[in-house]
């Protein structure tokens, strides 16, 4: 009433229903006895308004303007003025460049300090002033400057250095907050806390806005659980009910929470158990399983990555953990039967066992570097008559120079690696008729012949198409 500027329609009605309820007071103690039970039921309509009008207000205060989550009381701590005899080496300094959720903290351990101290609202700016620096300490001596009470210096800095926002926001947030990559639970429940008390900071009782912060942090708990770990929480959930015992607070499900994931840690860095691997690969199982355990231990490697190295161990350990990270992303429970066995088939793909090729009369061993794969069978050696050869009397007979496969007869491989279509087939003792190139059979030639394209002007000077020209 006394700034027409700042009134407004809840305002206003606030301020009729004060005023007709004073002059019920005023009529009822000079109204006979009859009359005093209509006045009474008069005022009792009119505080409805009242009440209806301040709950409006208070509405249309959290929509207008953001209200900070750091709570500042009502009166001043103290009458203490001087705050420069207090000890600040717990505070750290404010700088503004930290994380969003920096100012919360270093704001409610000043005003912890100033409470302490018994100071007063104004000697409280002047400590926020001492326990900041840079633009921070600059943008908060500007508001004492203009006249700012403590509550919209708090709210000021939590708009402008923090996330400050409305709490549906901040309740979207929480139902959609992830789980950031290699973070622990306790860190993103210490995250969600701060936003459920976001999200619930309007809630005038204590007790309602504690169970509505529990609500949140509970729901979204189970939610970034691993699946194996929130299969484990509901079963301790149903045998504590079957076992009536009271349900669980939400920091007995934080505790449970933690716990059942470390134990699903721990039997992951020790679940390359050699019993079972000797089960599906008995002669390298110790291996695996000490190549589990440093793979494990080390901290800053992820379940993400591939080991691309041709160590046979290390590709076997990424099988089985992309196998894993498969039924991860399912939501599935892990089948440790189907998970090794897909992953001692992409091994045995990977790595096929590799004997020395004999010759069929015993004498002499295939030329070094060169193996025969027993689970492919063919038609036997032509070139092996236990006579060993150069590499110059190989390229002299495939035809062939430095720098070609001499199987093949194509450049930029050699014999026996993987680039070479005719890896593991047979050798021939002559060149192929088709191609003239290789040691290798016509049925096998990787090489093709196309019909070379004549136009009309040359077919008639030529009267002849040359149909043999190779196409490599």
């Amino acid at each position: 009433m006394a700034d027409p500027n700042e009134a407004g329609l809840s305002n206003s009605m606030r301020d009729m229903a004060v005023l007709t309820l004073r002059m019920a007071h005023y009529v009822r103690a000079n109204a006979n006895n009859a009359d005093q039970g209509a006045i009474d039921a008069i005022a009792d309509g009119v505080r409805q308004v009242l009440q209806a009008s301040e709950v409006t207000q208070a509405r249309e205060l959290a929509t207008r303007e953001l209200q900070p989550l750091t709570r500042v009381p009502p009166a001043a701590y103290g009458a203490q003025n001087n705050p420069a005899n207090i000890r600040m080496q717990n505070v750290p300094t404010f700088t503004g460049t930290g994380h969003d959720e920096d100012v919360v903290r270093w704001l409610s351990r000043v005003l912890n300090l100033a409470r302490c101290n018994l100071l007063t609202f104004e000697a409280t700016i002047a400590l926020l002033i001492q326990a900041s620096s840079g633009g921070v300490a600059d943008y908060i001596e500007q508001m004492r400057d203009e006249g700012k009470t403590i509550y919209q210096v708090v709210q000021q800095l939590e708009m402008r250095y923090g996330d400050l926002c409305t709490p549906e926001e901040a309740r979207v947030r929480c139902n959609n907050m992830p789980r950031r990559d290699k973070e622990s639970l306790p860190e993103f429940i210490d995250r969600l806390r701060r936003t459920s008390r976001m999200a619930c900071r309007l809630e005038a009782d204590d007790a309602a806005r504690v169970r509505a912060m529990d609500v949140l942090v509970e729901g979204n708990i189970r939610r970034v659980l691993p699946s194996s770990v929130r299969s484990a929480l509901e079963e301790r959930v149903i045998n504590r009910s079957r076992m009536g015992l009271p349900s669980f607070t939400a920091r007995e499900i934080e505790k449970e929470c933690l716990e059942l994931e470390k134990r699903r840690d721990e039997r992951r860095n020790n679940y390359g158990d050699p019993v079972f691997v000797k089960k599906h690969a008995n002669a390298r199982a110790a291996q695996v399983n000490r190549a589990f355990e440093s793979s494990s231990d080390d901290k800053t490697s992820s379940d993400d990555d591939v080991d691309t190295s041709d160590d046979a161990t290390h590709h076997l350990v990424s099988a089985i953990k992309q196998e894993e990270k498969r039924y991860e992303r399912k939501g599935k429970p892990f089948d440790r039967d189907r998970i090794y066995r897909r992953a001692f088939r992409q091994y045995n793909d990977k790595f096929p066992p590799k004997r020395p090729w004999k010759n069929p009369s015993g004498q002499g061993v295939r030329q070094a570097g060169a193996y025969h794969n027993p689970a492919q069978q063919g038609p036997p050696n032509k070139l092996d008559t236990g006579k060993r050869r150069t590499v110059l009397e190989l390229l002299t007979l495939a035809n062939v120079t430095r720098g070609h496969c001499i199987q093949c007869g194509i450049e930029k491989h050699f014999m026996h690696s993987d680039a070479c279509a005719l890896k593991d087939k047979p050798l021939v003792d002559r060149p192929c008729v088709k191609c003239g190139t290789g040691l290798h059979s016509a049925d096998d030639c990787p090489k093709v012949f196309q019909h070379k394209y004549v136009t009309p002007q040359q077919n008639n000077q030529a009267n002849v198409v040359s149909d043999d020209t190779l196409n490599i």
